[in-house]
């Protein structure tokens, strides 16, 4: 076998292939070939441009910044004796979801044989790696990260955001993939995810998969007992109208929360809607003026109980959101009009709008624009107005963490069918926008998407270079732009210092 032997001239150290061979009983050095030399303790190759060919592009940087965000809270740790696995297709996720069914193919066009610790990936290592965690560790996990997420970036979360998706699924054979109620009013089967992030940084908390036909109010209960878990003090959760319930309110309230949640405007909420808005109350005043970030609302708070549970009702109206409820209604029963006359089938929901001879139904009109960009709020907490409207209507941080994990982690739709696996895909996406809300953080100044910041690394290649002469093989990062080395900087100002 051969080895690089230094040799020592005068102030240089040359470097040198040899192999030892046994010649007439003893061993003999044989050289093989010059490789280069030694300065400063770094090895400089020999060898001419001209005799020296590309042999492979890899995948670098994007790769480099999410193993030092993995790093920064010892998540392969976590994960197990197949942490880098796991980690290889979260990153897969987070860069190119499709690659992640042809992860052995994704992985050769990448530097992760140098970056982790395993040297390939097969189907088969991959689907070991998915059966190696379970929902029985799956809280553990999550709760060792969470902590860990919390002392790396000093976070004093104060307050949760929780919300419930539905996930369609491919294929009937999983039990937990189940028909269920979907803002879709799609029949498919799906399972339903809970998902809870951080107020201020959207970070990821927990998670949980759930049958596809539980009802979302359900699904809070579990979360209440792992809030409760993580030892933090002074929290308000805040969720949306499907999830609110008398009960869960009440138990979140034992577990030592406070709630903001929606409300829907039905039975006794409706009668204190109606109620209010039967004074002909002017709520286009500059005291009831709410400024959000992209629209403006206007809001009356009262007393209420929901059910028994006291606390502080608020009514919000959108001004620009009833003009485009209004115009919207009414281009749909002019279009349903024009269909009956044509004695062609119009949609249920605009079946209502209309009088047995077909003529419009006035009163159904009037009855639909009442509530339109109207909204009901409710909090345990005895907060200003603002402060309440502000933090419920900010929880589009949780409803833009299910839009990543779907549209551009991979989530949607889900193809495996065992029921553990499926648990474990939904996992590997929720990992993956773990380090997608970090590296958010981490961007934070730089005013930077993670997303974007990922696509503007893609072209931070390491190139793989032979020359055909000596044999020697190199490695070289191509030449980085002063945004690249500022989004990578961000992450950690030493991670284009070579490590030791």
């Amino acid at each position: 076998m051969s080895f690089i032997r230094k040799i020592k001239n005068g102030k240089y150290t040359y470097l040198a292939e040899v192999e030892n061979r046994w010649v007439n009983g003893k061993v003999v050095q044989k050289h093989i070939r010059y490789v280069g030399k030694e300065l400063n303790g770094k090895r400089i190759l020999s060898g001419s441009i001209a005799n020296t060919d590309v042999t492979g592009v890899k995948i670098w940087a994007p790769l480099i910044v999410l193993n030092k965000l993995a790093k920064q809270i010892n998540l392969s740790e976590f994960l197990g004796d197949c942490g880098d696995y796991l980690l290889s297709m979260v990153y897969a996720h987070c860069l190119d979801p499709k690659s992640v069914n042809k992860m052995e193919d994704w992985f050769v066009r990448t530097d992760l044989h140098n970056i982790l610790r395993i040297s390939d990936v097969s189907e088969e290592k991959l689907y070991n790696s998915l059966d190696s965690i379970d929902e029985r560790n799956f809280n553990v996990i999550q709760k060792k990260i969470f902590r860990s997420v919390i002392d790396v970036y000093n976070l004093q979360p104060k307050g949760y955001f929780f919300d419930v998706t539905n996930v369609y699924f491919y294929g009937v054979e999983c039990p937990i993939a189940k028909k269920g109620h979907n803002k879709e009013k799609s029949h498919h089967p799906q399972v339903q995810i809970g998902l809870a992030v951080t107020k201020e940084e959207g970070i990821p908390i927990f998670h949980k998969t759930f049958d596809g036909n539980i009802f979302d109010a359900r699904t809070l209960q579990d979360f209440l007992v792992e809030f409760h878990d993580l030892n933090i003090e002074d929290v308000t959760i805040v969720w949306d109208r499907g999830v609110t319930s008398e009960n869960n309110i009440s138990d979140a309230q034992k577990a030592g929360f406070e709630v903001i949640c929606g409300l829907a405007i039905k039975q006794n909420v409706k009668k204190k809607v109606d109620e209010i808005l039967n004074k002909k109350v002017d709520f286009m005043q500059l005291k009831n003026r709410v400024r959000l970030k992209n629209t403006v609302l206007y809001c009356i708070q009262q007393k209420y109980y929901y059910g028994s549970v006291r606390g502080q009702l608020v009514l919000c109206f959108n001004e620009e959101k009833a003009r485009i409820n209004k115009e919207k209604r009414i281009d749909q029963i002019n279009k349903a009009q024009a269909l009956l006359l044509q004695r062609k089938p119009i949609s249920e929901g605009v079946k209502r709008f209309f009088n047995k001879d077909f003529t419009v139904n006035e009163t159904a009109i009037r009855e639909a624009q009442q509530y339109d960009g109207c909204s009901v709020i409710f909090s345990t907490k005895n907060l200003v107005i603002a402060e309440i409207v502000k933090a419920y209507f900010e929880k589009d941080k949780v409803e833009k963490a299910f839009r990543s994990m779907k549209s551009v982690l991979g989530l949607k739709p889900i193809k495996h069918w065992l029921e553990e696996r499926v648990k474990s895909h939904v996992f590997i996406c929720y990992l993956s926008y773990l380090l997608i809300s970090l590296l958010e953080t981490k961007l934070k100044k730089t005013e930077i998407t993670a997303i974007s910041a990922l696509d503007k690394l893609s072209t931070a290649y390491k190139v793989c270079l032979k020359n055909k002469k000596t044999k020697n093989e190199f490695e070289k990062i191509v030449t980085l732009t002063k945004e690249q080395e500022k989004i990578m900087k961000a992450v950690d100002k030493n991670i284009l210092k070579p490590s030791v």
